[in-house]
C-alpha cells in the first residue's frame, strides 16, 4: 500500500474509534487480525477477541479515551503512529474497579497492513504511569493481565 491509502485507512480507524463504532473499526482490519497491548503483554487474535477488547478492555474501562496523534512515519506497509493517550478510568479494566482519575501519558502504535487493510495494531504505552494518574492499583491489573495470557 502506500503512504497515502496507509493514511487514509488509519484516519478511517480513528474515526470509529471516536465514534465507539466497533464494527466501523473492524472493517478497517483483515479477518485474522490482531490487536496487542504490550504493556499489558496481552494479544487478541482474530475478529471476535478483538472486538472484545475493545469492548472490554477500552471502552468499557475508559469511556473517554482519546488518542492525540502527534507525529506518524511510513515503512513498507506499515506505520507509526505516535502521541498522547488521553482518558479517565470510570468502568472496571480487566476485572479491577475503576479509581477514576483521569490520565495522559505517551503513546506508540505500530501498524501493520495487508490486502489494503491493517493487519492489527501494536500499542505501546507507560502502564505505571497510567495507573498512578488514574488510581488504579498497578500491582492488580498486571495480575489480571497474567491470568488472561495463554
Amino acid at each position: 500500500m502506500d503512504t497515502t491509502e496507509m493514511r487514509r485507512l488509519f484516519e478511517a480507524h480513528r474515526a470509529a474509534e471516536a465514534a465507539r463504532d466497533i464494527d466501523g473499526i473492524l472493517r478497517t482490519f483483515v479477518s485474522d487480525c490482531f490487536l496487542e497491548t504490550k504493556a499489558l503483554g496481552l494479544r487478541s487474535q482474530g475478529t471476535d477477541a478483538v472486538r472484545a477488547a475493545y469492548q472490554q478492555q477500552y471502552f468499557t474501562a475508559f469511556p473517554d479515551l482519546a488518542p492525540e496523534d502527534e507525529g506518524i512515519a511510513y515503512g513498507d506497509d506499515v506505520i507509526a503512529v505516535w502521541g498522547t493517550l488521553r482518558g479517565t478510568s470510570r468502568g472496571d479494566w480487566l476485572g479491577i474497579p475503576p479509581g477514576g482519575g483521569s490520565f495522559a501519558v505517551p503513546f506508540a502504535n505500530v501498524v501493520p497492513f495487508r490486502d489494503g487493510l491493517m493487519a492489527g495494531e501494536s500499542i505501546y504505552f507507560d502502564l505505571a504511569t497510567l495507573c498512578a494518574q488514574a488510581n488504579i492499583p498497578l500491582g492488580e491489573i498486571r495480575k489480571a493481565a497474567a491470568r488472561r495470557r495463554p
